[in-house]
């Protein structure tokens, strides 16, 4: 307990878990690039070093067994040495710009073009861009990066903002949690957090000034509570919720590879991947088939998409890892594009522009490359297909005509392939308003959340300003997921929810209780979801979802659920 005032911030939850300990506070010193002789042949000698430091972390943290770590510190790797970069370093040097004013432009050029795309763990690679340009800047500059693996005793890390590669560096031993004023909860910062399982809150502003190293820290990363120098009664109610977190994580590890139902009504729980290594995490969590295979990673930081040849051999190795339904999600890439292959035109296209399904026209040979893979992939393995950022029927009609038309043209070169089923992401309110008319034109429906959420909320994800708008259990958002839900279960179709909120405990009971067949999440949720779902009264489900959706904000919703369910 301090003597010091009891301080209560709050954040962004970012990683479930409750921590408590000591602050260390990092505050990096700024790092100004001098005018340098041959400024071209400097950039290139620190990002060739700093792409050697990532490499190195990358090493590091794939053989503690970080993978999802690993994955990240790779391609930031790769990115400090992306020509992309070096092409537009070199475009503003030849325009009369000094090279710290150079760097600021390459990363505001590139991190624009990444924060288009549509797809949540995308457009995060916008913060890679600024870690890696700030990462070269503090080499140009001979800024040392903060050391946080010599932090000597367990303690709560607190900061303005951390890069992926710090995150990736830290001891779960040594940093209980983490409390930083920037970054939002899908960013990759977060991601690693939770492959540590360390307690993490981000967007907590002001919490850097209000802290001096040593003070005593207590965050709890699924509420987003955060508080400096705790009383004793605080110090008890994070104790008790530790203690909470602690014995429902141990008793989630009795659902692995144990079906769950709600009543009578079974709800599976796949698994979100987007790399091998995510898939191979997906197979040691039992998770029941894959609910989303994101396939941007295949066609990103390449000067051309990637080959027939090369999709079908991810697709085929991760149909093959299950025996349940894999569900491959074609391209979904927003507007301005970093790869050259896809650039559709000079002027701005933000979110509610030409993305994902709107794209396939713009780039017919793209999407017949990859459906093509996807066919052939699905002779042996229980393959699906899904189109994202649909919002007619006409849209949904007239590509499942070109799939039929490459279906056509395999049986007709003698290529062996499978027509999979075809379903649609429910993310644009037109479609989730007439459910009951596209339910007939596809083969289920998966409702992704994120999206759906800030469409719904007319409020953009990337926008930090507005992160208390983008939770899917508000009522409105609730609403269209149940008239989805119900308009699959009139016309006999699956329905299943892929976004954040099925990894939410409160969101997995809801959407269980509305009749959700599948809850698709990362790997290390698959048991705790399936713990949610098992924990949820039949009884009561029908009354706890017309009372959420009778609500009149989200977190009277989301109070709702916690009191039915018995949540905390």
């Amino acid at each position: 307990m301090s003597e010091a005032p009891e301080i209560r911030l709050g954040g962004t939850p970012a990683s479930a878990g409750v921590a408590i300990g000591p602050a260390i506070v990092v505050d990096p010193q700024a790092a100004v690039v001098p005018d340098l002789a041959d400024p071209a042949a400097a950039f290139s000698e620190a990002s060739a070093a700093v792409s050697r430091q990532l490499e190195s972390l990358c090493e590091t943290a794939r053989a503690a067994g970080r993978s999802e770590a690993g994955d990240v510190l790779e391609a930031q790797a790769l990115m400090a040495q992306d020509p992309m970069l070096a092409d537009a370093v070199a475009t503003a040097l030849d325009g009369g710009a000094g090279l710290d004013a150079a760097l600021h432009q390459a990363r505001q050029q590139i991190e624009e073009l990444f924060a288009a795309i549509d797809d949540q763990y995308i457009a995060a690679r916008a913060q890679d861009v600024i870690e890696v340009t700030d990462r070269i800047r503090r080499s140009l500059a001979g800024v040392e990066v903060p050391d946080l693996e010599q932090i000597a005793e367990p303690s709560v890390l607190v900061a303005r903002a951390l890069t992926a590669a710090d995150t990736a560096a830290l001891d779960p031993a040594s940093v209980l949690g983490f409390a930083t004023e920037a970054g939002g909860p899908t960013s990759h910062v977060a991601i690693i957090a939770r492959s540590l399982g360390v307690a993490a809150v981000v967007g907590a502003a002001g919490i850097v000034d209000r802290t001096r190293a040593g003070d005593p820290v207590a965050i709890d990363g699924a509420t987003g509570d955060l508080i400096i120098h705790p009383t004793e009664a605080t110090l008890d109610d994070f104790a008790a919720r530790r203690e909470a977190f602690d014995a429902a994580v141990a008793a989630a590890d009795q659902f692995r590879g144990i079906s769950v139902a709600l009543g009578e009504h079974q709800v599976q729980v796949p698994a979100n991947v987007g790399s091998r290594d995510d898939v191979e995490s997906a197979v040691a969590a039992a998770a029941e088939g894959i609910g989303l295979l994101r396939t941007e990673f295949l066609f990103l930081d390449r000067s051309d998409a990637p080959s027939e040849d090369e999709q079908f051999d991810f697709y085929a190795f991760a149909g093959s890892s299950f025996s349940e339904p894999v569900v491959i999600r074609t391209f979904d890439i927003g507007g301005d594009k970093p790869a050259p292959y896809l650039s559709i035109a000079p002027e701005e296209n933000p979110f509610l522009g030409v993305r994902g399904a709107r794209l396939y026209s713009e780039f017919p040979e793209v999407f017949e490359t990859q459906v093509r893979a996807i066919l052939r992939a699905a002779i042996d393995s229980p393959i699906c297909l899904m189109l994202p950022m649909v919002s007619t029927v006409t849209e949904i009609d007239d590509l499942r005509s070109r799939i039929a038309e490459i279906s056509a043209g395999l049986t007709a070169s003698g290529v062996r392939h499978e027509m999979p089923p075809i379903g649609i992401m429910v993310e644009v309110p037109s479609v989730a308003l007439v459910a009951d008319a596209v339910a007939p034109h596809v083969d289920f429906f998966s409702i992704g959340t994120n999206d759906l959420t800030q469409y719904v909320m007319a409020a953009d994800r990337t926008n930090s300003g507005l992160d208390e708008l983008q939770d899917p259990l508000h009522p409105a958002v609730l609403a269209l997921c149940e008239r989805t839900v119900a308009a699959a279960r009139r016309n006999g179709i699956s329905v299943s929810v892929c976004g954040l909120a099925a990894a939410d405990p409160l969101g997995a009971a809801v959407f269980a209780a509305m009749g959700v067949d599948k809850l698709s999440v990362s790997p290390r949720a698959v048991n705790i979801v399936k713990a949610a779902v098992a924990a949820t009264d039949a009884s009561t489900a029908d009354s706890m979802v017309r009372a959420a959706l009778a609500a009149a904000t989200a977190d009277e919703a989301r109070s709702i659920i916690a009191d039915t369910t018995g949540s905390p």
